[in-house]
């Protein structure tokens, strides 16, 4: 059997084991392939794994895939092939062999051959909560050729009872010219069938992680929280972070540094104008915790009925097996504790992908469940818990099985104050892999691109490295969390944090979706003829830049970080330099072009009275905006509370 798919792309069943028949036909009106496992022998049957082959022959000459990677620290690259190879990766997508080298796509690939007629393609499950889904392509060594192009569903875990049939998540099949239109064309779908939970507005917020980590006290929090309300700081969160638990798994008992104990100090914060936000890490149990040594039976085992455990930055853990009835009576109970009595409605849960155990090393309690199958209960569970108003972020989570159940998940590694360490925490990686992602935010969720931190104090990053750093979470649209102690930034560091709240909740687009292995030039567009242009330099010389190639004929280009409009000629960039424009297209003046005080105007009051504008800096501190006015654009410094006409 051969099933012709888009694109030209003829894909044979592989053999799934002893009598086991797949049937498969492509519904071209909904650009699905379906496919159907069905058990025709006598006996019970346990498939591992689905999987078909094409052979295209297809010329890769200046070709490129986009490899995605299943949760936050897995790679996401652009591969340019027959470029020299990626570094600073883990390298999983990779398997180099002498005579071959292959990637392999986690859920969804994209592939982009200017050779052929209909340049690009994308292939992705529409459905992730109970399977796993890989696309691999295999090139000939040197990348001019793509030999084969596999895709697979991991059945690891799966019975067929005899004549059984089991209906495999679509597969979506899409052909066009734009790469990154049918990535976002296939999230859409995602999103439709999985029910996506998006939020109406992006949360911004303050972490206590990247300042004080798990040694942060009582009394960090609230020295921050004041400080918080004393300048009316913008967030919408506080959110406490690892540190307060006595130990991983046992949420509700504190340690001695929160001696006023949690729901004291979600009263606290709600007081001062501010969400409660807690840290969970809740399918862990740590090898020393209470909850381990109580409640024993409600954890993976393995075959030989010895507990599993895993070696996480939490220490030597058990992962809760999320379909044990005890298992699920005991996350129910620390989440409704957390929501409900303590008052914590924004919950960050991390360490999730730990759940996503094969069943070729543990056993279930509940027959047929599966690695992704496992998570999605536990995250169905919290969800049943906490209830609909509680805000969720994922992190360290397998993406697919979370979608519908979370309302953001981090999506890029975590981000550290230093530029660059390979795959390792650290401005670049995070940056690099949260923006590969930017076309899951508003279609799955709120994207995470992790905290901003600005401190000019135990760091080693430099001014450039900061601005890049702030660049980047301007781009993604995501959540803005301040990673700092508030009371000891110096003023610059501040303004430039406050900039970003609220963000734009636009997801930028790169400009050259070939620029591999991860663009330089991104743009957003805000409507009302608006966008939000960044530059990244993810070298370590400076460059140049055209930047009369990034505007359109009429647009004003205004720098956020210097607070002056971009003049003419290119423009160099220091090593590791992010640089951040607000764009305004041609329009009737006067008007609003530029605001260093924000990336939104927010706290900028505007108003058109008789072919004039009137502005006033409603913050707490000084502003450079441009005006345009009569054919002339111009810088203004507005002090707090000043207000300005102009004609």
């Amino acid at each position: 059997m051969t099933i012709a798919l888009p694109w030209g792309l003829d894909f044979e069943p592989q053999p799934a084991g002893p009598g086991l028949a797949l049937a498969g036909a492509f519904d071209s009106a909904a650009s699905e392939l379906r496919l159907t496992l069905t058990n025709t022998s006598a006996e019970a049957a346990h498939p591992t794994a689905v999987r078909l082959s094409a052979a295209p022959g297809f010329a890769a000459a200046s070709g490129y895939a986009w490899v995605q990677g299943r949760y936050m620290q897995t790679d996401a690259f652009i591969r340019n092939f027959g470029a020299a190879p990626v570094t600073g990766y883990d390298g999983d997508a990779v398997d180099v062999a002498a005579d071959a080298v292959r990637y392999t796509s986690r859920e969804m690939v994209a592939i982009s051959l200017p050779v052929r007629a209909t340049p690009a393609v994308a292939i992705g499950s529409l459905a992730m909560d109970r399977f796993f889904f890989d696309i691999t392509i295999e090139l000939e060594a040197d990348e001019t050729i793509i030999r084969r192009i596999d895709i697979a569903f991991d059945l690891t875990g799966v019975e067929l009872a005899p004549g059984e049939s089991l209906a495999l998540p679509p597969v979506l099949v899409l052909e066009g010219r734009d790469t990154q239109a049918l990535v976002e064309q296939y999230a859409d779908a995602v999103a439709a069938r999985m029910h996506a939970r998006v939020p109406a507005e992006v949360p911004t917020g303050w972490c206590s992680w990247y300042q004080f980590y798990n040694r942060v006290t009582e009394a960090d929090v609230i020295r921050n929280l004041e400080a918080m309300r004393d300048s009316s700081h913008p967030a919408t969160f506080v959110q406490v972070d690892d540190g307060y638990q006595s130990c991983t798994g046992d949420w509700l008992a504190p340690n001695g540094k929160f001696p006023s104990g949690m729901a004291a100090l979600a009263a606290r914060i709600r007081d001062a104008g501010y969400r409660p936000g807690l840290w969970l890490a809740p399918l862990l149990l740590h090898e020393d915790s209470a909850a381990l040594r109580d409640h024993p039976e409600m954890v993976l085992r393995r075959h030989d009925g010895s507990p599993l455990f895993v070696q996480t930055w939490l220490g030597r853990a058990a992962v809760l097996d999320c379909t044990h009835p005890l298992a699920e009576q005991w996350l129910r109970n620390v989440v409704a504790t957390v929501v409900h009595d303590w008052g914590y409605g924004y919950l960050k849960l991390d360490a999730l992908a730990f759940a996503a155990v094969s069943p070729a090393e543990v056993r279930y309690y509940a027959a047929g469940t599966t690695a992704p199958a496992n998570l999605r209960r536990g995250l169905e569970i919290i969800r049943a818990a906490a209830g609909a108003s509680t805000f969720i972020l994922g992190c360290t989570c397998h993406f697919g099985p979370a979608i519908g159940l979370v309302d953001a998940m981090r999506v890029g590694p975590d981000v550290k104050a230093a530029w660059s360490d390979g795959s390792h925490p650290s401005v670049k990686h995070a940056l690099r892999m949260a923006l590969a992602r930017n076309w899951m935010h508003g279609r799955w969720w709120a994207n995470d691109p992790d905290c901003l931190i600005v401190r000019d104090t135990e760091t080693e990053l430099s001014e450039p490295e900061v601005r890049f750093l702030a660049t980047g979470i301007a781009l993604s649209g995501g959540m803005v969390v301040a990673g700092a102690d508030l009371p000891a930034l110096p003023p610059a560091r501040r303004d430039m944090a406050l900039a970003l709240f609220p963000p734009t909740g636009s997801a930028a687009r790169p400009v050259d979706p070939a620029d591999g292995p991860v663009p330089s030039v991104w743009r957003a567009g805000l409507g009302e003829k608006r966008a939000l242009v960044g530059a990244l330099n993810w070298d370590d010389t400076a460059r140049w830049l055209v930047t009369g190639e990034l505007f359109a004929p009429g647009e004003i280009a205004f720098d956020v970080w210097s607070g002056r409009l971009l003049g003419m000629g290119d423009q160099l960039l220091r090593p590791h330099e992010g640089v951040l424009w607000q764009v305004t297209g041609a329009g009737k003046t006067p008007r609003v072009v530029g605001d260093s005080g924000s990336l939104t105007y927010a706290n900028l009051f505007q108003r058109q009275v008789s072919g004039r504008i009137q502005v006033r800096n409603d913050s707490d501190r000084a502003r450079t905006i441009a005006i345009e006015a009569r054919g002339r654009v111009f810088e203004v410094e507005l002090a707090p509370g000043e207000m300005r006409w102009f004609d």
